[in-house]
């Protein structure tokens, strides 16, 4: 294909003319309306009369984007009135000191259901499609979905299959869902106009769906700039592994900056060091110390022994480059810059070949080289396979702390700032490679690597989670087109981890329940959710999550129900859910709990299980110590049931008592050693449930595609 001429006077974000944009649209197999340009009332009028019926006349004017908005169209004007239509048209707008340049002329179409088709390259997402519910209430309705380019016909049906429209189309009209996908394909195929053509921001709006074929009736594109990168390699595991073990599993460690003031984050560097026991070579950088902490301190780099693996940088801004520089120079391998406020730190290492995390973070945590961020109190020792990358340090602090106190373990976490050198998709690839790492995490704020970030996670076998800050729909108040405004939207981030099969999770709760749910169930695929408690309420919230988690509650077999008829009691339900007041969960001779948990998972219908305990009733009927023992002795009969391999979930739904929350956690380490993680409560659970069986059931079609 050709690319269109677009004059010596074409500036990048220049928007194009309709006719265009839509005849070259046309040459790439868009089913358009063919367009004529008049520049005036009498050759509009001439368009008209050689179209032979009723025609749509809309304005071409400087900054006009919306026409509709703004007057600018004319539907349905017969051949013989065009000429003073176009003449009131142009004197309305003149009138308020429009620029208009003149008016396009197209036969009229058969309406019907409104499809919007757009496409732009964004800065962080790299090239991408839309589709939806067109029409001038696009962005109010915002019924579209994204997806990166290229993408193939199913990947096109796919995505139009996410919309209400889309759903509407393949029942009620599928020839024209057929021709919609072929459309998106011109588009944003591999060949598509998108990557082909020096243009941004295309909107096809609207595409007019009949019941043999389907229109574009409107088109509008900009002009795309030089710099945008159509094409993009994605880093190889293998080669991130080799280049970042040094500083992610370190057997030598450098602190530049150390200090004897515990105040300052080169004495807690060392400091969390030798508390945690790193298991390698520890030197301390100080001009001002010849002993840190028992451990003898050189004055300068120079000092150092060559190829220590990592190097934690905590100086003043002004000579972190230099430092780093230097620090490559004595081949140090890896390094992480703790301090904030430096310049962009790319070019002080290109071409150094040392690698670089930072700046602006609070450091490192592995159980595996024994290195923490934090305090040696709230670091476990344990050695996990679960990875967490965090842009923020306060979240990166949180998950080490917090996931100690729940029975998380980690391969590592790390506190990787601003990403200056080592991008977030480069720790993917790494983690990829990692044999410590099943699952990876990562908290995110930057856009700036999404397009090679999830392009790398639809090709790895690593489950992948993301919580993402820093993403609002204010952006969208610019754009120059419906594409663009609606790109700004977190829809845009939705679709496109949905589609590489990222878990997208909306808080640091969300993530934890994730993280915990996957280290205990890691292979959960079914759908059948086997729910049993004490509490109607919270069984029928738990519902509903549920249903919005595509999971099921199926029925009972007749066998599960015969087992669990001698369970009966007033104000019981023995169906899925099970509901049974707490006071009828045991009686003389001990509890039922795990009877009624092993008569669930017994049935064929149910693959993985949610128990809930509510502890504030427990001690509304008795006393603390005689509700402590009654709680423990519930809880331990669900534990010890026989699932035989399927797997629960336990909620433990305390009253926030100080002494229900000791309870919960001291139960929720003997859960930890029965496989079974406790959560905070049903919904979340299930909602946590929900998200790991996405996951998995994405890999699982990944790896038989």
């Amino acid at each position: 294909m050709t690319a269109i001429r677009m004059g010596p006077s074409a500036a990048s974000g220049e928007r194009l003319r309709e006719d265009v944009i839509r005849n070259l649209a046309i040459r790439y197999g868009v089913p358009a309306n063919p367009v004529t340009f008049a520049s005036t009332p009498e050759t509009a009028a001439e368009a008209a009369r050689a179209a032979g019926r009723p025609v749509a006349v809309k304005l071409v004017a400087d900054g006009v984007i919306h026409k509709s908005k703004a007057g600018g169209v004319l539907l349905d004007v017969g051949p013989d009135e065009v000429q003073q239509a176009v003449e009131r048209l142009f004197a309305e707008q003149e009138a308020r000191s429009v620029q208009v340049r003149g008016v396009t002329v197209e036969p009229m179409i058969q309406p019907g259901p409104e499809v919007v088709v757009g496409a732009l390259h964004d800065p962080g997402f790299g090239p991408i499609v839309m589709v939806g519910s067109g029409g001038v209430d696009v962005e109010t309705l915002g019924d579209v979905a994204f997806a990166q380019v290229p993408l193939d016909r199913d990947a096109a049906a796919a995505l139009i299959d996410r919309t209400r429209i889309g759903k509407v189309l393949r029942h009620r009209f599928p020839t024209g869902h057929a021709q919609l996908a072929d459309l998106l394909v011109c588009v944003g195929g591999v060949n598509g106009m998108l990557l082909s053509e020096p243009v941004d921001q295309i909107d096809l709006n609207p595409v007019v769906v009949g019941a043999d074929r389907i229109v574009a009736v409107d088109a509008r594109a900009v002009v795309r700039g030089a710099d945008v990168e159509v094409a993009v390699d994605l880093p190889d595991p293998q080669e991130l592994y080799e280049q970042l073990r040094p500083a992610i599993y370190p057997t030598s460690m450098a602190v530049i900056g150390a200090s004897t003031d515990p105040r300052k984050m080169g004495h807690r560097a060392v400091r969390s060091a030798v508390e945690q026991g790193f298991t390698g070579a520890l030197y301390p950088v100080s001009r001002s110390a010849t002993e840190i902490l028992g451990l003898a301190a050189v004055r300068s780099i120079d000092e150092l022994p060559k190829g220590v693996d990592r190097a934690v940088v905590a100086l003043p801004a002004a000579v972190v480059p230099d430092t780093l520089r230097d620090l490559a120079a004595r081949g140090t391998r890896t390094a992480h810059v703790y301090t904030a406020g430096t310049s962009d730190l790319r070019e002080a290492v290109a071409g150094t070949g040392m690698r670089v995390l930072g700046p602006n973070c609070i450091g490192h945590y592995t159980p595996y080289s024994n290195l923490t961020m934090i305090g040696k109190q709230a670091s476990s020792d344990e050695r996990g396979s679960i990875a967490v990358v965090s842009q923020s340090g306060t979240y990166a602090g949180d998950v080490v702390r917090r996931g100690n106190e729940l029975g998380l373990r980690f391969s590592f976490v790390s506190s990787v700032g601003n990403c200056d050198d080592v991008s977030p998709s480069e720790l993917l690839g790494f983690c990829e490679a990692d044999p410590n790492t099943s699952l990876v995490a990562f908290y995110l704020e930057d856009d700036s690597d999404a397009r090679r970030f999830f392009r790398l996670a639809s090709r790895i076998t690593t489950p992948v989670v993301l919580f993402k800050g820093g993403r609002s729909a204010a952006g969208g108040a610019a754009a120059a087109s419906h594409t663009g405004a609606l790109a700004s939207d977190p829809v845009l981030l939705r679709d496109v981890g949905s589609a590489a099969g990222v878990v997208v999770v909306k808080s640091l709760d969300e993530l934890l329940d994730t993280l915990l749910v996957a280290q205990y169930a890691p292979e959960l695929t079914g759908r059948g959710l086997g729910l049993v408690g004490s509490g109607g309420g919270v069984a029928v919230v738990g519902c509903d999550t549920a249903f919005e988690q595509d999971l099921g509650l199926p029925p009972l077999s007749s066998a599960t129900a015969a087992a669990l008829a001698q369970y009966e009691a007033p104000g019981s339900s023995l169906s899925n859910p099970v509901d049974i007041p707490v006071w009828s969960l045991y009686d003389d001779s001990g509890s039922f709990t795990g009877a009624l948990v092993e008569g669930l998972a017994a049935d064929p219908a149910i693959d993985f299980l949610c128990a809930y305990l509510d502890l504030g009733t427990v001690y509304d009927i008795m006393d603390g110590p005689e509700a402590a023992d009654l709680v423990r002795a519930l809880t331990r009969d669900l534990l010890t049931a026989d699932r035989a391999g399927v797997p629960l979930a336990l909620v433990l739904r305390s009253s926030f008592s100080a002494d229900q929350e000791a309870l919960v956690r001291t139960l929720r380490a003997e859960a930890a050693v029965h496989g079974v993680p406790v959560l905070e409560s049903v919904d979340r659970a299930i909602a946590a449930l929900g998200r790991v069986r996405a996951a998995n059931l994405h890999q699982q079609h990944a790896q038989v595609g």
